[in-house]
């Protein structure tokens, strides 16, 4: 995968004007957002980080309106120095935002890990953070950044949040978030530097109200090792009004059917006898929502948050938290990957298709 990385990001350099690669070195602690993290925190994690990244210069509204961004994929080692917890190697997909006259970064990304020694019954039962070897890889962060100080080479520092979790796919499934501070060199492909194209004083954009529907589903399991994955499906529908070219606001609600709840309160009605578990109790939910979104051209990040209006399991709750990526196929169809989340414990990761009328 890093050959395959290099060669990529060789091939893009020779066919772009204005990029540039960054390397980081990160040093940081994993953070105890849930108590059954506690025995696995015995070192600082150590990694580093190579990027790819690409100026925009305004050809696009969208670049314009988020004072020219960059884009570009990274790749991630981290190394936890615990056996226990192995090693993580992540790939993804990446914006860098700027503010303070372009010397503060600020990135978010998303994108997919492996990992070397996840959870096992017999060999690795202590690991309870990943109980695969594939999950998610989510990274946040704010980097002083100087380019070009000695030719081409340029410097940066900052820090940077970075979670890993399976979103519930196999579990256990707890997930780290890693709190590190890097610095890291710069070198740029190009020249010189490329200025940007002098912003257009575009129309206010205006559009009617739309109304969407969703289809998402994908398998999870329950917090109940040895209990298998099910599918789940989530039918969601909801009006939508975008407030800017960039901001768009939502309010619908939505329908989960989720197999693995049927599954946990069966095992819990014949291993806790006591309990007085009723089967017959619909496992169905119904939940209302607000959400906000922003659109980078086709690419938008919508979040949710909502609540429960019928959940007669009560299962983790009242409410809940949506939070993902969009891609606008066309006016009328979007593709979508999504995880839903109660507070620091993921449900499950989405995957569906959406009709926009």
């Amino acid at each position: 995968m890093f050959v395959f990385l290099c060669f990529t990001l060789g091939a893009f350099s020779q066919q772009r004007d204005d990029s540039y690669v960054a390397f980081d070195y990160h040093y940081g602690s994993i953070l105890k957002h849930n108590k059954s993290v506690a025995h696995l925190i015995h070192a600082h994690p150590a990694g580093i980080m190579l990027s790819y990244n690409v100026r925009t210069h305004g050809e696009e509204r969208w670049e314009q309106e988020y004072n020219y961004p960059d884009w570009g994929v990274s790749f991630l080692y981290e190394d936890f120095n615990y056996a226990l917890l192995g090693k993580n190697y992540s790939v993804g997909f990446h914006y860098n935002f700027y503010f303070l006259n372009r010397n503060l970064q600020v990135r978010i990304g998303e994108g997919l890990n492996y990992n070397t020694n996840p959870f096992d019954l017999e060999t690795n039962f202590k690991n309870t953070v990943y109980g695969s070897h594939i999950t998610g890889f989510s990274q946040i962060g704010i980097q002083y950044t100087k380019p070009r100080i000695i030719d081409n080479f340029g410097i940066r520092a900052g820090i940077l949040l970075l979670h890993h979790s399976n979103g519930g796919v196999k579990s256990p499934n707890t997930g780290t978030n890693v709190f590190s501070t890097s610095i890291g060199i710069t070198y740029d492909f190009s020249e010189e530097k490329i200025p940007n194209k002098e912003k257009v004083a575009y129309q206010r954009f205006t559009e009617p109200i739309k109304y969407n529907f969703v289809l998402r589903g994908g398998v999870n399991e329950s917090d109940r090792i040895g209990l298998g994955q099910h599918p789940f499906f989530v039918l969601s529908a909801f009006a939508d009004k975008r407030l800017s070219f960039k901001s768009t606001i939502q309010f619908g609600v939505d329908l989960t059917v989720s197999q693995f709840l049927k599954k946990q309160r069966e095992y819990g009605a014949l291993a806790f006898p006591n309990y007085n578990i009723d089967l017959d109790v619909d496992y169905k939910r119904v939940g209302a929502f607000l959400g906000h979104e922003f659109r980078f051209g086709k690419v938008a990040v919508p979040t949710q948050i909502g609540f429960y209006v019928y959940n007669p399991t009560n299962f983790d709750g009242l409410t809940f938290i949506r939070a993902g990526v969009k891609y606008y196929i066309n006016e009328k169809w979007f593709a979508l990957g999504t995880v839903k989340t109660h507070g620091f414990n993921a449900e499950t990761i989405e995957w569906g298709i959406g009709l926009r009328l």
